[in-house]
């Protein structure tokens, strides 16, 4: 039998890690002293150990750690699961890393314009965050459907904005837009308001284009249009920023992002 000090020095667990195990249920000592409280560890239990120090070296979570022990397939079950995670993990950080590696290699120039944008109506639907691409899709065209049947068919792009909840500086709506030639009825339950005439800053971009995005954070192309109209001297929110579709026979190509600028 071996004091904890000996049996962490032979299994390359600390003592403190040992003494988890022990709180966790996961690997007990063989025997514990009544009166001295020292533990004992038998050699016995040099297997269980390993795997747990095995565990600890791959990342593999505590939770997972007594299918670990349970038996042979149930071990090999946790393993190929946590493989597959560390696959996916890594699959993602290779493509942070390609796209810091763009963002250091070359550095795009967008092209701006400005032109007199016309009053325009909308009519749009309020997409949750936790709505996935289909459903958000499905809002969005039943909306189209609403609009076509009252015979007030949209009568361009689509586009999207984003503003603050109301009452809420942390909470970001997303708000997608069809343009109509007349205002849906207040009894619709839609969002809904008009475009005024004036000046805007424009920048557009195609799907095909090799842009470096970073994951969770705004098109490069809205990053660029704000900064241009900073540096024009114009004070701007997010929701004076549509980002509109580039349609080619119907079908989105693009990406149009237009930002107001003071008359």
């Amino acid at each position: 039998m071996m004091n904890i000090g000996e049996f962490a020095e032979l299994t390359g667990l600390t003592p403190k890690a040992l003494r988890l195990y022990d709180e966790q249920g996961l690997l007990s000592p063989a025997s514990v002293d009544p009166w001295s409280r020292h533990r004992r560890y038998a050699a016995a239990q040099f297997e269980q150990a390993l795997r747990l120090k095995g565990a600890r070296a791959a990342d593999l979570p505590l939770a997972e750690a007594p299918a670990l022990l349970r038996d042979a397939e149930s071990a090999a079950a946790v393993l190929a699961a946590h493989r597959a995670r560390l696959a996916a993990e890594r699959e993602r950080q290779d493509a942070a890393l390609d796209v810091l590696d763009q963002l250091l290699a070359e550095r795009v120039t967008w092209q701006t314009e400005v032109r007199q944008a016309a009053a325009q109506h909308w009519a749009g639907v309020i997409l949750s965050p936790d709505d996935g691409d289909e459903q958000a899709n499905e809002v969005f065209a039943d909306l189209w459907r609403r609009l076509t049947a009252a015979g007030n068919a949209p009568t361009g792009a689509f586009w999207t904005t984003i503003r603050a909840e109301p009452g809420s500086d942390t909470v970001i709506q997303v708000v997608c837009c069809w343009p109509v030639a007349e205002l849906p009825p207040a009894d619709w339950d839609v969002e809904s308001g008009t475009v005024e005439p004036g000046p805007e800053m424009v920048i557009r971009w195609h799907f095909e284009q090799d842009v470096a995005v970073v994951d969770g954070a705004a098109h490069p192309a809205v990053l660029a249009l704000l900064a241009a109209a900073e540096a024009e001297g114009a004070s701007v929110s997010l929701a004076q920023v549509r980002q509109i579709g580039l349609l080619d026979q119907g079908v989105p190509v693009g990406m149009e992002v237009a930002v107001r600028l003071a008359d």
